[in-house]
């Protein structure tokens, strides 16, 4: 269940129990180019084009990830409540909650909740896991305050955290800042489940930010390891993601949904997305590194990456990014292997 700004809810495609919320916040910053892009070169990449875009008409670039792999979580520089100053990467993830973002008057407060699926857990203190993604592009770099604790400073597009603890079954205020200017670019109170944990990303609205938020399921397939995926991107339509050995895992996933969990074997594999072939079968789909083709259409790979799947642990595939246009779309993979 979403509820939107004006208060109106209205169910996300998932299969499985997804809690979202998307609310705008003021910004003064750039949002995507609507210019279509280019289409690749390659003369095996015949049929296809670039779907149309959503932003507005700024051409700033925005800002690249420096590697799904790094993520920029880290302590800024400076202890006083009024540093400015970016910070730097942390050693280990298991220090997470430093770094005073500035922040400016609030915009538009009011309460913006999301009632997640609840764990009745065990006795004594029910406590939250809270990680932050990234996935607005063209946005500026970000500070985060979860409550009153900052918890990450200058986190650039494409960056993710680990997880925050946080006291469960309590409205928890987040806010967002301009990492150069202190400007407040979300400010809003979301209730946190005790026992659960949640993936909060960052996505674009219009000429603004808001926030999409899903709860990160721990796996109980002890033989296996649990995979889903989420499409984030403003402008890439339906895409299909494939795996290596497995051919076609999803299909047609559009913007801000969230698939079912799906168990794969314990393994390295490799990840593919494109847009969403015009074929329900997947009997008749070829596969290679660059294209995917059925029907007699092929469709060009817009991403691939590899990653290492383990028994009894979820991971969760990003889609982030523009589709033809820069930042590129990319796939990106976050596991959670929290016990609760």
């Amino acid at each position: 269940m979403y509820i939107d700004k004006d208060g109106l809810t209205r169910s996300l495609s998932a299969p499985e129990i997804v809690h979202a919320a998307q609310v705008s916040g003021s910004s003064d910053s750039a949002s995507a180019d609507n210019s279509p892009g280019f289409a690749p070169i390659s003369p095996d990449t015949p049929s296809w084009g670039p779907p149309s875009g959503s932003g507005s008409d700024s051409n700033s670039p925005g800002f690249a990830p420096i590697s799904p792999d790094t993520p920029s979580w880290g302590p800024p520089s400076g202890s006083g409540s009024d540093s400015n100053s970016p910070g730097f990467f942390p050693i280990s993830p298991d220090t997470p909650s430093w770094g005073p973002p500035s922040g400016s008057g609030c915009s538009g407060c009011g309460p913006v909740i999301i009632v997640p699926g609840q764990n009745p857990g065990s006795s004594g203190q029910r406590l939250a896991n809270i990680r932050f993604l990234h996935a607005a592009v063209n946005q500026p770099a970000v500070n985060i305050t979860l409550g009153n604790r900052p918890v990450i400073n200058n986190m650039q597009f494409g960056n993710f955290t680990p997880y925050y603890l946080d006291s469960g079954s309590q409205s928890t205020l987040i806010t967002v800042t301009n990492s150069q200017t202190g400007q407040t670019l979300y400010r809003r109170y979301i209730n946190f489940a005790g026992n659960t944990a949640y993936t909060v990303s960052i996505i674009n609205d219009g000429n603004g930010i808001s926030l999409f938020t899903i709860t990160d399921t721990p796996c109980n397939r002890r033989n296996f390891g649990c995979l889903r995926a989420v499409n984030l991107s403003p402008n890439s339509g339906p895409v299909d993601i494939f795996l290596s050995g497995q051919g076609r895992v999803f299909q047609r996933v559009s913007q801000l949904d969230v698939t079912g969990y799906r168990t794969i074997g314990q393994g390295s594999y490799r990840a593919l997305v494109s847009e969403a072939l015009p074929c329900s079968s997947n009997n008749s789909i070829i596969m290679t590194n660059d294209y995917v083709e059925c029907n007699n259409t092929r469709i060009a790979v817009m991403d691939s990456t590899s990653f290492n799947i383990m028994n009894n642990v979820t991971y969760t595939l990003y889609i982030i990014g523009m589709a033809y246009q820069f930042p590129a779309l990319q796939i990106l993979p976050l596991e959670s292997d929290l016990v609760y």
